[in-house]
């Protein structure tokens, strides 16, 4: 992720428009598809207490609230970024720049993550539920893994390989020379503050849940949901303090953060996973496939140890912004 200053010699470089309005019509598509996927939560969600009271199990809306709650915020910021880019407006090829490589960056975690620790088990789950033959669970395996590999390194790859580029830069620049509020705030920097943001979002989406591990401790109910606003509020704190390079707020992000990879070490050594879900209330049926599927077991081997490697890949990322925390200090007291 560049944070350099904007090319000098901007008339050097040819005109990008055609590409940014493709671009930006496919990410358009894109937020028309999360919008799609939210509308089809609010469908399942109405359809199904007729469906679950007829088999005698409780509707599981905290499923649909973070559905809802995940999907509409993508709607809306791939439809606002992708017109933007369409508009050739810098904030919007800041954004796409930035969110792209947030993407690629957890995405690769993410896929690396599910194909190491839970795919084997989740697989087995699935042809015992089923009674599937080996033929179709492969077929399944294939799938899988082209979609999450399309979805999660693909996408974010391509938009990165299309948009990051001087040209293209330069085409927003002299279209919109106007300095916009994502140039106010170095890239690396921008991009732990949408980060800390989007968190903020995350922890808003389990509210419906109300239950909240803290070091080895199940806390739910009002209390629960009470724990989860002001970690929601705090992050959201911590994320505007970032954007303002206030030093406060490197110190406050490095505080969460050695306080959040502790929890999630404790969590997943401790804690008993199938505790939380229960107390999540999830329907019994769901119950039963985490059972069988092994990723309890799996979580409760590898977890920790996942936990432990991301806050130390975050501790790095922390040090290596904390020079612009330092600079704007010195601005301030000089």
């Amino acid at each position: 992720m560049s944070s350099s200053q904007p090319p000098t010699g901007m008339l050097s470089y040819p005109d990008r428009s055609t590409r940014l309005m493709l671009v930006g019509l496919f990410q358009v598509l894109l937020g028309g598809l999360c919008a799609l996927f939210a509308a089809m939560m609010v469908a399942v969600s109405m359809m199904g207490p007729v469906a679950q009271a007829q088999q005698g199990q409780p509707m599981n809306r905290q499923a649909m609230v973070f559905g809802l709650v995940f999907y509409l915020p993508l709607a809306v910021g791939f439809t606002w970024v992708g017109m933007g880019l369409i508009r050739a407006r810098r904030w919007a090829w800041t954004l796409t720049v930035v969110l792209s490589w947030m993407w690629l960056v957890m995405g690769v975690i993410g896929f690396a993550a599910f194909w190491l620790v839970m795919a084997s088990s989740s697989f087995r789950a699935v042809a015992d539920q089923g009674k599937l033959p080996p033929g179709a669970v492969a077929g399944m395996q294939v799938f899988t893994g082209a979609f999450m590999g399309c979805f999660y390194v693909v996408l974010p790859g391509t938009l990165l390989l299309l948009c990051q580029r001087d040209s293209v830069r330069a085409t927003c620049e002299r279209r919109d020379p106007k300095i916009p509020w994502t140039d106010r705030a170095p890239m690396p920097v921008l991009a732990l503050s949408l980060f800390l943001a989007f968190s903020a979002l995350s922890m808003v989406s389990l509210m419906g849940y109300g239950v909240m591990p803290i070091l080895g401790f199940l806390i739910s109910g009002v209390a629960g949901k009470a724990v989860i606003l002001l970690i929601a509020l705090a992050l959201a704190c911590l994320a505007w303090g970032v954007y303002r390079l206030r030093p406060a707020a490197w110190w406050g992000t490095l505080a969460l953060l050695i306080l959040g990879t502790l929890n999630a070490v404790i969590m997943f050594a401790t804690t008993g996973m199938m505790s939380m879900y229960e107390k999540m209330d999830m329907p019994a049926d769901q119950l039963e496939i985490i059972r069988k599927s092994g990723m309890v077991e799996s979580m409760a081997r590898w977890g920790p140890w996942m936990g432990l490697g991301g806050g130390i890949v975050w501790l790095g990322y922390l040090l290596y912004v904390r020079r612009y925390f330092i600079a704007s200090g010195k601005e301030r007291a000089a």
